[in-house]
């Protein structure tokens, strides 16, 4: 989630952003990319919003005698409305979701596989503790599968005007799979976008512990 910048004199107020990202594990692997556009305004007012986002992605897990090896497409069209609350900026989606989980061979003792369509909420949450501290989460929860949730959360240190470092929680997960990591990020934004990486350790519900990396980028017009 980025935070606010005010614009300098004559700079044009962006309404639309797209971002995209990677994450990988030792296991896992996703691509993915979307856009928010404000719908009467700019990005930094409070209003209305529309997002779109899509992904791919591949994970594998051993059923002896055999590793299933799964492959995953994703999508979201969500309608939301951000609000300012003085150094806490919220913002609230709601819409449908998309899935698609291919595995091979079949396991036919998971209930994640197969085309699934449902409802989805996100919250985002931004506060500015002071000109350098910051803290954010994100959340969100879908009815696919019986139940799909993702959550993370940062607070970070701004060393200078633009570069940020700081520590990450995260979890995310669904009837089959959960999954938590803890690591550090950095981040560098500017007025139009931003770019953040983070590396760390992951462990899943079967306690085996492995390593994550994430890269992230995001630009406003």
């Amino acid at each position: 989630m980025l935070a606010m910048h005010p614009a300098t004199a004559g700079e044009s107020l962006p309404n639309k952003e797209i971002w995209g990202g990677a994450e990988v594990t030792a296991k896992t692997w996703s691509v993915y990319s979307g856009i928010t556009a404000a719908l009467y305004g700019p990005l930094e007012a409070d209003g209305w919003r529309i997002r779109a986002v899509g992904g791919y992605g591949g994970y594998s897990y051993p059923k002896y005698p055999v590793t299933i090896r799964g492959y995953g497409a994703f999508a979201d069209l969500l309608v939301g409305y951000q609000r300012q609350f003085g150094p806490v900026t919220l913002k609230g989606f709601a819409g449908l979701a998309f899935e698609d989980h291919t595995l091979l061979p079949f396991d036919p003792d998971t209930d994640v596989v197969g085309t699934e369509y449902g409802p989805k909420a996100v919250l985002e949450a931004w506060w500015t503790i002071s000109p350098k501290a910051w803290l954010s989460l994100d959340l969100s929860w879908s009815s696919l599968y019986d139940s799909t949730y993702a959550a993370r959360a940062r607070a970070g240190y701004q060393f200078n005007d633009g570069l940020s470092a700081g520590l990450e929680l995260a979890a995310n997960g669904n009837p089959d799979y959960d999954g938590n990591r803890a690591g550090g990020f950095l981040r560098f934004a500017w007025s139009h976008g931003e770019i953040s990486a983070s590396v760390g350790a992951a462990v899943d519900r079967s306690r085996e512990l492995g390593g994550y990396g994430t890269l992230n980028a995001l630009f406003k017009y």
